[in-house]
């Protein structure tokens, strides 16, 4: 005779919903959405995150900051029960975009906990307008960008990912382009030799990354796009983060810090000042590397240095006297560790 507890268990099992096979206090469903090809004529597009509560505690959603106007989200109005879900509403809106694009938005709990990066990808058909109404960028006269930067994001080691924009010929002459800049750097750039009166062009940017696991760095180059002969009117920033990212665990470390301050010192023309990191996760939390801008120093700092959970490293930044009447905005450093949400985050340096 089969137990009837077993039955009712083996019932109970079957009812239970099934939730992703990721792990922590509060998951989301997926974290990626590709929208495929939209237009731009048809305006706003959402796709809804479901996130998931396994604490033990209500989770209220507070803010989320996005990467770009473009993004927002609509956040749930009450607290996500123990054992719920509710779902995270992120819109895009693509006026002014063209090509393939990735907007991202980072989303935090009471306590100003990050929950995490969400990420939407989609393929803008651009509205029929006018050439330069759609190419908002000068570069010369007649000639025309789709945008005026690249930033690639995270990077995957040893792979080489893309970026694409658009390059347009608003004159009544033939174009031929040069392209500089990204010489002895990790980028290369494939594009077309010249442009045809009101012809539009794809434009497509190459990064490659090492695959030394020892190696963390922001990349950055300078794209140069003019026609031949002729000075830029404008220069393009490249930039990426070449990392590698943690998996998400529900005792993963957790890097909280805040803004540098330097201060002036009576007796020393070097400002300097503490940069606090504090480790808010369940097992250690590894500094891989500390990217300093020029004329920063932080002779404490050691590769791979551990801060144990619910510990804080001190660690002493000073700055040149050469360097030191710069402004704040001018100065910020970047910490890579093994954070899997924040695996490399920007710290602002104040001068103070």
């Amino acid at each position: 005779m089969i137990n009837r507890g077993v039955l009712l268990l083996a019932g109970l099992l079957l009812l239970a919903p099934v939730l992703p096979a990721q792990e922590g206090p509060a998951v989301f469903e997926h974290r990626e959405w590709d929208f495929g090809a939209i237009r731009e004529a048809d305006g706003v597009v959402r796709h809804a995150f479901l996130l998931f509560n396994r604490s033990e505690r209500p989770l209220r959603i507070v803010r989320a900051i996005p990467g770009c106007s473009c993004i927002s989200a609509e956040l749930p109005r009450e607290a996500i029960a123990p054992g719920e879900s509710a779902s995270v509403s992120v819109l895009f809106t693509p006026a002014g975009a063209a090509g393939l694009v990735r907007r991202t938005i980072e989303i935090y709990a009471d306590g100003n906990r990050s929950l995490g990066i969400l990420s939407i990808d989609a393929e803008v058909l651009p509205a029929d307008r006018s050439i330069q109404e759609r190419y908002p960028v000068v570069l010369a006269e007649g000639l025309y960008a789709s945008r005026a930067d690249l930033h690639f994001g995270y990077l995957e080691r040893g792979r080489e990912s893309g970026k694409v924009f658009f390059l347009a010929n608003a004159g009544k002459q033939p174009v031929s382009l040069e392209v500089r800049g990204l010489e002895g750097t990790r980028f290369r750039v494939k594009a077309p030799a010249s442009l045809a009166p009101g012809e539009e062009a794809r434009i497509e940017v190459y990064c490659n990354t090492p695959a030394d696991p020892a190696y963390f760095a922001t990349l950055r180059a300078t794209l140069e796009i003019t026609p031949r002969g002729g000075k830029p009117l404008r220069t393009f920033p490249l930039t990426g983060l070449c990392l590698s990212q943690a998996p998400e665990a529900p005792d993963a470390p957790r890097l909280r810090t805040s803004a540098l301050r330097l201060h002036r010192g009576l007796l020393s023309r070097s400002p300097r000042g503490l940069l606090e990191i504090t480790n808010d996760g369940h097992t250690d939390l590894v500094l891989h590397q500390l990217e300093l801008p020029d004329g920063v120093r932080c002779s404490d700092f050691k590769r791979d240095m551990r801060i144990a959970p619910g510990a804080t490293l001190r660690l002493t930044v000073s700055q040149s006297p050469e360097s030191s009447g710069s402004t704040p905005a001018e100065k910020r450093l970047t910490i890579f560790s093994n954070d899997p949400l924040r695996p490399a985050k920007e710290i602002s340096i104040q001068l103070i």
